[in-house]
């Protein structure tokens, strides 16, 4: 009877190990799988007057409107979806007729800029009836973003204090 018990704790113990050996292999596979086709999470870089550092996300969303009006680019540095925003904070929009991040490859739009480098911070924006030109570059259909730099242009703060936007480049994920 012990020897029956050992023989099978013995064989108990040898599957166990095996599933365990098979089960870790599998994950780390499928981890390596995963890292390798996430797409980036897009990043904005602007320079002026205001420290605004390197987002660590960017996405744009090209945003139909309908009955014959303009689409909607607007490329954000935060996810509109969360509760607590994310600094700096950039706000990029802009009237298109395209209507696909596709389609924006090559073309220039003239885009409001809003920037927020710390929660308490002033809000740096363009400049009443001005605009600054966003010329997008490439769009990646691999990783799913497309690049763009963004001119410099007239901008005001809210604390009215002296501000200057010297442009910028971002690249960032497309949402659909």
């Amino acid at each position: 009877m012990k020897k029956a018990y050992d023989d099978a704790k013995s064989k108990t113990e040898d599957l166990a190990a095996s599933t365990k050996q098979s089960v870790d292999s599998a994950v780390s596979s499928t981890v390596t799988a995963i890292e390798e086709t996430l797409p980036e999470t897009g990043n904005i870089t602007v320079r002026g007057s205001m420290p605004i550092e390197k987002t660590a996300q960017a996405s744009l969303e090209v945003i139909s409107i309908g009955d014959g009006r303009p689409n909607v680019v607007q490329i954000l540095s935060y996810d509109p979806d969360q509760q607590s925003m994310s600094y700096p904070a950039i706000l990029i929009q802009g009237k298109t007729d395209q209507e696909s991040a596709q389609s924006l490859s090559g073309t220039s739009i003239e885009c409001d800029v809003y920037l927020q480098s710390t929660a308490n911070g002033p809000i740096v924006m363009s400049k009443p009836g001005t605009h600054v030109a966003v010329t997008f570059n490439q769009f990646s259909s691999e990783e799913g973003t497309i690049s763009a730099s963004i001119a410099g242009g007239e901008v005001v703060s809210s604390d009215m204090q002296t501000a200057t936007f010297l442009g910028g480049e971002m690249i960032a994920l497309v949402r659909q």
